[in-house]
């Protein structure tokens, strides 16, 4: 027998499993796969031996789960979700894509990687309708019935999937203009003297790995703005050090227009998601992929 055999087994009672939570009733959901009563009742017993839990409580007039079957009918459920996504997904690939997306990503970071990557998605499949909304906001997607956003940070809401696309170092920066007025920082203990262009506005500590160990630093300034091209251009103005992102200080660093600050010290990577919903339609799924292939630097 195949190694794959027990695990087909599985994967096809959790569809059972899925469809009868779905359907509310053993009856209804064997009527539903086209399969008898006993034969989805078979496939149930068996996922609850291989579990060793009880997944429902069923007599011949009621069912209901118990606490181990409302956890996994999650993963059962996502499964055949997938399933189903995957194959209209492949149905819309056999002709032509069509549809509409509605993303949202901040403006600094969206001109930098993702335009220029929807540009390439609308030439691939121009039927696909995109509607971009460059907001710097973490806006709420199901309210403004966004199926996709582009977010930095880690993800507050476990309601939501994401994956990351990007890991970008970070560097201490300041102009040369700010660095004749103010004391370049000998140690890290003369950063808490510094003004600093706090992004987001909230931010009061910069993150630092010394020695193997994480610190989070106390800063303070006069200028706070929830912009990553406005904290650049304070920046760029003298106003005060950031934590800036390599694709931002690279090519400045190597015009002198900026300077690294305590370059001999590590500062905490910039982490950028693709962030949606447990279900999306085909064309947002579509896009989806086509971002992680094309913008993202990890390995999919």
């Amino acid at each position: 027998m195949s190694e794959l055999s027990p695990v087909l087994d599985e994967l096809r009672a959790m569809a059972i499993f899925a469809m009868v939570v779905r359907s509310g009733s053993f009856s209804a959901g064997a009527r539903a796969l086209g399969l008898t009563r006993a034969v989805v009742s078979h496939h149930i017993r068996a996922l609850e031996t291989k579990l060793g839990l009880p997944l429902a409580q069923r007599s011949t007039r009621s069912f209901s789960l118990t606490p181990a079957g409302e956890a996994f009918r999650v993963h059962c459920e996502r499964l055949l979700d997938e399933a189903h996504d995957g194959i209209r997904g492949m149905e819309l690939l056999r002709a032509e894509p069509r549809g509409e997306v509605r993303i949202t990503c901040s403006h600094h970071f969206g001109n930098k990687r993702i335009l220029p990557a929807l540009l390439e998605f609308r030439r691939r499949y121009p039927a696909i309708r995109l509607h971009v909304a460059m907001n710097d906001a973490n806006v709420d997607l199901v309210q403004h019935g966004i199926e996709l956003a582009v977010r930095a940070g880690p993800l507050a809401d476990s309601a939501l999937i994401a994956r990351r696309l990007v890991r970008e170092p970070t560097m201490l920066c300041a102009s040369p203009a700010y660095l004749r007025r103010y004391r370049p920082s000998a140690s890290i203990d003369d950063l808490e003297q510094h003004r600093w262009i706090l992004y987001p506005p909230n931010q009061r500590t910069v993150g630092v790995r010394i020695g193997g160990q994480d610190l989070q630093i106390p800063i303070r300034g006069d200028v706070a703005t929830d912009s990553a091209a406005a904290r650049l251009a304070f920046v760029l103005a003298g106003e005060g050090i950031a934590r800036l992102p390599a694709y931002d200080a690279a090519a400045l660093l190597a015009s002198g227009d900026l300077v690294r600050v305590l370059p001999e010290i590590e500062t905490t990577p910039l982490e950028i998601y693709l962030v949606h919903s447990q279900r999306i339609g085909p064309s947002a799924r579509l896009l989806r992929d086509f971002l992680l292939n094309t913008a993202s630097d990890e390995e999919n």
